[in-house]
């Protein structure tokens, strides 16, 4: 199935455009944000005469070029005779905002989701939805969203898809995660989510998948997508329902989806490709980030674990155990480097206590960070920092020259870092940034920060 004339439509057409809040607005909104030329957005209601300024067209009949694509922000009963408009200007791809389709079990709305199908088939457009909220290229810049977002850059080499809209929109909020495309596809009922996991496993700018998904309605050709993204190297991280018998009556209500396998044959299937399960958000993006920002990931359980105090180390020691990760003890050479570098109250163990001592010393801390990687039996290293918002003590500019300079003196032999934070809030976006560069990810809390870094090294 060719999807470029849907994720990269050079005209597009928004059915039912308006300047009110809703999806017909918020598209609007979205795509100029991203694409200035007038000559590429077009708004039709027949109901406005201009729109943001614009021309506001009566029918797609009367745009003045043939669109790519076209946005169809309209009741459901419309949208039939809305794409054989769309036909007569070589329209080729759709999508459609509209439910209330086969997801209600309403017989009625059964029909009208086939006729739709049918419909979509006869004129040879394809269809993204319906019940979705459209898509996001960052990339090219297309931003044919349904939801209005914080507007900032998030150009980036994670590819997701989503049966939901609105963990769609989530997962754009976070500061964090950045996109090559986010695929909201709602009851895909043409353009299914195995054609959307192949098609971004052949998009050179995607380097992981995260799929959230409510219910697979044909396991064989998702299967077949899973391990073509396993045969090119993509890695796939999901997170889904239907894990117990109300999550699959909630995905039925949502997507329509009923599945005929049971969640053990599922986990067993996808363990097959290396795929990455996750049960929850914050488990899922930080996955994702990580796979996208390291090179090199843990080649085993290996760790390391730097921490400021001796509280710090304790937590990290008592939550850790529950995800079978390891902390070797030092050598006897690099804990007698770290005993003549450090005050005689710091405890010389893995997690270490290594106390604020060298935090403020880029070079000292380099030096030590460098001797502890070093070592044959660590394969990742954790520094134990809750990184805020605002910024008051400098340590962390410090620790960040330090790994800097870690990484021109080892270069090939540099092993993962993770900065472990120690509390949910809000970061400091200069300094994620800097860590970023780095190819460091600040993970979240201990029990969260494990969960990642244990689906890492599985």
């Amino acid at each position: 199935m060719n999807l470029e004339k849907l994720f990269n439509p050079k005209t597009i057409a928004v059915i039912g455009a308006n300047e009110s809040e809703g999806f017909g607005g918020a598209v609007c909104k979205n795509l100029s944000s991203l694409i200035n030329d007038e000559n590429r957005i077009f708004y039709v209601n027949p109901k406005r005469d201009f729109l943001f300024g614009k021309i506001c067209y009566k029918s797609i009949e009367d745009v003045p070029v043939d669109i790519d694509l076209m946005i169809v922000a309209v009741n459901k009963k419309l949208v039939c005779g809305v794409l054989e408009e769309g036909k007569r200007k070589n329209v080729k791809g759709a999508i459609v905002f509209a439910s209330g389709y086969g997801e209600t079990g309403k017989e009625e709305d059964i029909e009208l989701e086939k006729k739709l199908y049918n419909t979509a088939k006869d004129l040879d457009i394809t269809i993204l939805g319906p019940n979705c909220a459209g898509f996001s290229n960052f990339i090219n810049g297309i931003n044919a969203f349904a939801f209005l977002s914080e507007k900032r850059e998030r150009k980036g080499d994670i590819g997701v898809i989503s049966q939901s809209g609105m963990i769609s929109l989530s997962l754009i909020d976070n500061q964090y995660t950045k996109f090559s495309y986010n695929i909201s596809c709602g009851n895909s009922i043409d353009v299914k989510m195995p054609d959307l996991i192949n098609f971004l496993v052949d998009d050179k700018d995607t380097k992981v998948i995260g799929l959230y998904i409510d219910g697979i309605k044909d396991i064989g050709a998702f299967e077949k997508s899973l391990a073509y993204a396993n045969e090119k190297g993509k890695k796939v991280v999901i997170i889904k329902s239907g894990s117990n018998e109300k999550t699959r009556l909630l995905a039925k209500k949502h997507t329509g989806s009923v599945e005929d396998f049971t969640n053990d044959e599922f986990n067993e299937m996808i363990s097959k490709y290396g795929v990455i399960r996750t049960t929850d958000l914050e488990e899922f993006i930080y996955t994702l980030v990580c796979v996208s920002n390291y090179d090199i990931l843990p080649k085993g359980n290996r760790l390391a674990s730097i921490n400021l105090s001796g509280g710090e180390a304790s937590i990290i020691g008592e939550v850790a155990p529950q995800f079978d990760v390891e902390f070797p003890d030092f050598t006897d050479e690099v804990s007698t480097y770290l005993k003549e570098r450090l005050p005689d109250y710091a405890n010389i163990s893995n997690p270490l206590d290594m106390t604020v001592t060298l935090s403020y010393d880029a070079e000292k801390f380099s030096d030590a960070l460098t001797n502890i990687m070093m070592q044959d039996k660590i394969d990742a290293v954790l520094i134990g920092y809750t990184l805020l918002y605002h910024i008051d003590d400098p340590c962390i500019y410090y620790m960040i020259d330090a790994i800097s300079m870690t990484k021109e003196k080892l270069k090939d032999k540099m092993k993962p870092i993770f900065i472990m934070s120690f509390m949910s809030c809000s970061r400091n976006e200069e300094a994620i940034e800097k860590l970023l560069k780095l190819g460091i990810v600040c993970l979240p809390s201990p029990y969260y920060g494990f969960k990642v870094i244990s689906n890492l090294i599985k």
